[in-house]
């Protein structure tokens, strides 16, 4: 009988360094000397110049040395068959032979204060120096101007020229960050079956006095009907909405954490996480996740959080920000509540560690922390920048973090976004930093179809709806619904991010992906492909259920919508807040399981004595793709449906309202496996990556390296 082992192969280390020589990523070639203004003040509205007295946060970043010794021990260390693979550095060690020298940044430290900053953040690594001051200050010691511009809905303060760097550290001062609020562009990528935006001023009066931003009002709007496994509830419309089926099954309710270890075959290891850390970096912090998570956990049969297994590392005065501040701090308290109950369903036994940020913040700080002090195993991050418009140094930089956590066996895991391919936003269609960078692993996503017996269908995420006209839908969601049709066209809603970085060549262990999607990308305005001329990277990597319609059922505090009553699926706590379970998916959901999934492969390889996996990617990409359908495959390739396949939604508070929902569809014209110009395909593909994991299988694989 062919057992499991005897289904996977190593890469030979010779055939990647031979690859890494032609395809060398170039985020680690640019030169971070280009601090000019970023890219987007291009396409933005000057609106007036920043005040003197605005009080602003930059980073002067030096270098790592030894940069050619860096790239290959990256390599040598993450790629199955080297005899230094797993072999990794401790941060001291790390820092001994590639930070700067202490003195070069003791210089910059004093030169910054003789100029007036504060200096508030040195990393051991001394990679970079973070400080404060005004923006009189910025303009006066750095010679740059300082406008406000309207841009994507936000307010954003840029140099509009290069700034010249102080003599006394020009030679060894690389970059300043934070002359921009480039930073503020970051967007959690999850969503919720919202429908309606609650105004800022209505969020905050429900909270009483207080100026700080409470938790958010609950405005998801409760289904009629819902399914607890795929199609175990139906209905039957009146009137047929072609290409789909008369009847139809109900969304998803919401998955809890057991239906998703089941689904993804979690539930047939007995690793949990134990041992292994993992981190999550978010903007701002909950001030009620720690009751949350653990009102959920006791729903639904998970451990407690305590302070044996986790930690917040949060800045001073994260709690006190109004509900106006920028970055929107509510959006970002469901993204800390759904990153940390995912890692937790899938990994129960991990410890988690979560650090907060700050909205401006330039240097991406608590994430670089988590790496340089290697506080944990594995770092997911669920948000990104809809696109790679952004100075080129803030790429070359964050490279940098990212490749010092690859030599210190630091898995770095970013979601992938939640827009398709981008072009609608940017006008040509591209992955989205960081994503794109070669030296994480982005996590794409997918439609999960789990039936009560444990089987699962799956598909690319790519989300197309429309109403129904004249609609009746019965109380209980049951039996025909009365409609007169569509009201066409179907529209786009959301989708799992991925196609061609614009920036990065292609890292060798995707030396097989096909060159239709390395080389090319698609025009919006021309309705073209372009081509790139040389393959570049492409995300993503791999992928777990995203779509909100097949999503996860995860809880959070909110504020009553009609106070002293609860909302539907609610339980009142102090009025007028109240803790909700509700449906939330997105890249967001993705991302944080595939870091539990890695934990569960790091618990494995620690009790056999071998390292963590790492940098990942290499050994992801060398499994054996030949069977990927079999209960052997580490990796379940993903295609799109076999038949037009979607979804009924309804609204418990207006039942003349009906939405037809697709499942990795366009149907107009009818084109299956399709998100925006992203195709879900068989093999590789720039929806679902190589495909989804298979625990049991994809641990025992891991093993082998």
């Amino acid at each position: 009988m062919q057992t499991m082992r005897s289904r996977f192969f190593i890469l030979f280390l010779s055939t990647v360094s031979a690859a890494l020589a032609c395809a060398a990523p170039s985020g680690a070639e640019l030169s971070a000397q280009n601090n000019g203004p970023p890219n987007w003040v291009a396409s933005a509205l000057k609106v007036s110049s920043a005040e003197e007295s605005q009080r602003v946060t930059i980073a002067a970043y030096l270098s790592f040395r030894n940069q050619a010794a860096l790239d290959d021990l990256i390599t040598a260390v993450s790629t199955p068959g080297s005899k230094l693979y797993g072999k990794y550095l401790t941060p001291a060690q790390f820092r001994a032979q590639f930070a700067p020298n202490a003195a070069d940044v003791a210089r910059v430290q004093s030169t910054l204060q003789k100029l007036g900053f504060h200096v508030d953040y040195t990393p051991a690594s001394g990679l970079f120096v973070e400080a404060s001051g005004t923006v009189a200050q910025v303009k006066a010691s750095f010679g740059v101007s300082q406008n406000l511009y309207s841009y994507k809905g936000k307010l954003l303060r840029a140099n509009a020229e290069a700034p010249t760097i102080p003599a006394a550290i020009a030679d060894i001062v690389t970059v300043v960050a934070g002359l921009d609020d480039s930073a503020m562009l970051r967007q959690p990528d999850h969503l919720r079956l919202t429908e309606q935006t609650v105004a800022v001023a209505a969020v905050a009066a429900a909270s009483g006095k207080t100026p700080n931003a409470p938790p958010p009002v609950q405005d998801a709007i409760t289904s009629v009907a819902c399914s607890t496994y795929w199609a175990d509830h139906q209905a039957t419309l009146s009137t047929v909405v072609p290409p789909y089926a008369q009847t139809l099954p109900w969304l998803m309710c919401g998955y809890t954490p057991q239906q998703l270890r089941t689904a993804y075959g979690a539930d047939q290891v007995k690793e949990t996480g134990k041992g292994v850390t993992v981190g999550i970096v978010d903007i701002y912090g909950s001030p009620t996740i720690v009751a949350d998570a653990n009102r959920y956990s006791a729903n639904h049969g998970l451990p407690s959080l305590t302070a044996k297994n986790f930690t917040q590392i949060l800045p001073a005065g994260i709690y006190n920000v109004p509900a106006s501040d920028p970055c929107g701090p509510q959006g970002w308290y469901e993204e800390e509540s759904l990153d940390i109950e995912s890692v937790h369903s899938m990994a129960p036994g991990a410890n988690i560690v979560f650090a907060g940020d700050v909205c401006d913040d330039p240097a991406n700080a608590p994430l670089y922390s988590l790496i340089d002090e290697h506080t944990a195993d594995i770092v997911t991050n669920s948000y990104g920048y809809d696109g790679e418009d952004l100075p080129a140094w803030f790429i070359t930089v964050e490279n940098q973090y990212f490749q010092q956590a690859a030599s210190e066996g630091m898995s770095i895991v970013f979601s992938s976004g939640d827009d398709g391919d981008l072009a609608a936003i940017n006008g040509e269609a591209s992955g989205s930093w960081e994503a794109t960078s070669p030296y994480v692993t982005g996590v794409g996503g997918t439609s999960l179809a789990l039936n009560a017996n444990g089987t699962k269908q799956e598909w690319g995420w790519g989300t197309e709806r429309v109403f129904l006209n004249g609609v009746t839908v019965p109380a209980n969601g049951a039996g025909t619904i009365k409609d007169s049709g569509a009201a066409l066209p179907f529209a786009f809603y959301a989708g799992a991010g991925g196609g061609p970085s614009l920036i990065e060549l292609a890292p060798a262990y995707q030396a097989y992906v096909p060159t239709a999607l390395s080389e090319f990308t698609y025009d919006a305005t021309s309705g073209t492909e372009v081509y790139l001329g040389k393959p570049h990277r492409v995300t993503p990597d791999v992928a777990m259920v995203a779509d909100p319609y097949t999503g996860f059922l995860y809880g959070e505090t909110f504020i009553m919508a009609n106070p002293p009553t609860p909302d539907p699926g609610c339980v009142a706590l102090t009025i007028p807040r109240e803790y909700c379970e509700g449906s939330i998916g997105g890249t967001s959901l993705a991302s944080p399981l595939f870091a539990g999934v890695l934990a569960l492969v790091n618990q494995a390889r620690a009790e056999i004595g071998s390292s963590a996996v790492g940098f990942v990617n290499p050994a992801l990409y060398a499994l054996d793709r030949s069977d990927s359908s079999g209960p052997y495959a580490a990796i379940t390739d993903v295609n799109k449906p076999t038949s037009p396949t979607a979804v009924l939604r309804g609204y418990v508070t207006n039942l003349h309202e009906l939405r037809v929902v697709t499942m990795n569809s366009t149907p107009h014209p009818l084109v299956e496996g399709t998100d925006t110009s992203l195709r879900t395909t068989a093999g590789y593909d720039n929806v679902t990556g190589v495909g989804t994991p298979n625990v049991p299988a994809f641990i025992e694989a891991l093993l082998l390296y």
